[in-house]
C-alpha cells in the first residue's frame, strides 16, 4: 500500500491529466499547455521520467502531447515575423518546421541561422560602415579595459554553447577566463561602473542588439600556450568584434581554414563565428582582447528589427514552455 502522501500526489496526478484531457478534447491547447506545465513543475518525473524507468502508453501520450503543444504555442507566437523570405525560413527552421539548409562551407551555427545572408570567415572591416571609427573610439580607451583584466575572474567557456565533453576542453576552463561587460544586451554590475564616456560609445546601433541573444561585450583572456578547439557560435546573424589589449604575433583566430595573426599593425579583428573556428596563444604571456557582437550589415533594418522581436518572443516562451518542448526526445530513440 502507497504512504497517505504518496496516494495525495498521485490522485493531484490524476486530476491534473484528467482535466487537461478534458481542454485537448474541447480545443483549448493553450489552457491544456499551462496545466502541462503546472504538471511538470509539480511531478516533473511524470513527464520526464529517469532512463531506468518503463514510460507506460498513457505516460508517452502526455509527453508527446506536451512537447507538441509546446512546439504549436512557439509556432504561433512567431509566425506573424517574416518581413523576408530568408527571415520567414529562418523562423521555420528555429521552430523545426524545417531544416537549417546551411549555403556556406564550414557554416553551422547551432541556434539560429538566417539562409542567403552574404558573410565570409573574415569580412573587412571597411565592409560595415562606420565600424572604424567605432573602432577607433573603443581603442582610445584601451587603458582602462587593460585595468579591468586584472579583474577577469569568469569562465568564459561556460558562457558559450554547449561543446563536446572531453579532457582538451574541460582543461579549458582552467585557462580560458572572462569578464562580461554587457550580457544579453544588458550591462552586468561590471559594466555599470563603466565610464560615461565608454557607455555612449557602445550605445552604437553597429551592436547587435536582439535580447537574451545579444549583444554580448567582454574581456577574453587567454592564458600562455593554450588553444581554444574548433567549434561554432550559435548564430550568424552577428560577427565577432575583436579589440586587441594584450596580444602578440604567436596568437591568432582560424576560421574556415583561414588563420588570421595579430600582427603589430592589426587595429582590430572581425570575424563570423558562425563558422567552425578556433584560437590559439603560442606566447609565453597571456592574451586579452575586447570581444563585441556586431550586426552583419547585410541585414535591412526590418530584419534586425524581426530578429530582436524573434528574441524577445523566444526567450519568454523558452523560460515557459522551452522545457517541455524536448520532452519527447528520448520516444524517438
Amino acid at each position: 500500500m502507497l504512504p497517505t502522501f504518496m496516494n495525495q500526489k498521485k490522485s493531484k496526478i490524476d486530476s491534473i491529466l484528467a482535466n487537461i484531457a478534458n481542454l485537448i478534447e474541447n480545443g483549448l491547447y493553450d489552457t491544456a499547455l499551462a496545466d502541462y506545465r503546472r504538471l511538470y513543475q509539480q511531478a516533473p518525473s511524470f513527464l520526464e521520467p529517469s532512463e531506468e524507468f518503463s514510460i507506460t502508453k498513457s505516460q508517452a501520450t502526455h509527453i508527446h502531447n506536451a512537447a507538441n503543444l509546446a512546439r504549436r504555442d512557439l509556432i504561433i507566437k512567431t509566425k506573424s515575423i517574416c518581413s523576408t523570405k530568408r527571415i520567414e525560413e529562418s523562423v521555420s527552421a528555429l521552430c523545426g518546421l524545417s531544416q537549417k539548409a546551411f549555403d556556406k562551407q564550414h557554416q553551422s551555427p547551432s541556434f539560429l541561422f538566417v539562409p542567403q545572408l552574404p558573410s565570409s570567415p573574415f569580412p573587412s572591416i571597411d565592409s560595415v560602415e562606420n565600424l572604424r571609427d567605432f573602432i577607433q573610439q573603443l581603442s582610445y580607451h584601451k587603458g582602462y579595459f587593460l585595468s579591468c583584466v586584472s579583474k577577469v575572474n569568469e569562465k568564459y567557456i561556460h558562457d558559450i554553447d554547449e561543446v563536446p565533453d572531453t579532457q582538451e576542453w574541460r582543461n579549458l576552463t582552467k585557462c580560458w577566463n572572462s569578464l562580461h561587460l554587457m550580457k544579453g544586451g544588458k550591462l552586468t554590475p561590471v559594466g555599470e561602473t563603466l565610464p560615461d564616456e565608454i557607455k555612449t560609445i557602445i550605445r552604437s546601433p553597429l551592436l547587435a542588439d536582439c535580447p537574451e541573444h545579444a549583444p554580448e561585450i567582454v574581456i577574453s583572456v587567454l592564458d600562455a600556450k593554450t588553444k581554444i578547439p574548433p567549434h561554432f557560435g550559435i548564430s550568424n546573424i552577428k560577427w565577432t568584434l575583436h579589440i586587441p589589449l594584450l596580444v602578440n604575433e604567436l596568437s591568432y583566430i582560424e576560421a574556415a581554414g583561414e588563420r588570421q595573426y595579430w600582427t603589430q599593425d592589426k587595429e582590430a579583428l572581425l570575424f563570423d563565428d558562425s563558422y567552425k573556428h578556433s584560437a590559439e596563444n603560442g606566447a609565453d604571456e597571456k592574451r586579452a582582447v575586447l570581444i563585441l557582437d556586431i550586426w552583419n550589415p547585410h541585414l535591412s533594418i526590418e530584419e534586425r528589427s524581426d530578429i530582436k522581436a524573434l528574441m524577445e518572443l523566444y526567450s519568454k516562451w523558452s523560460s515557459d514552455y522551452g522545457s517541455l518542448a524536448s520532452l519527447d526526445r528520448r520516444l524517438y530513440k
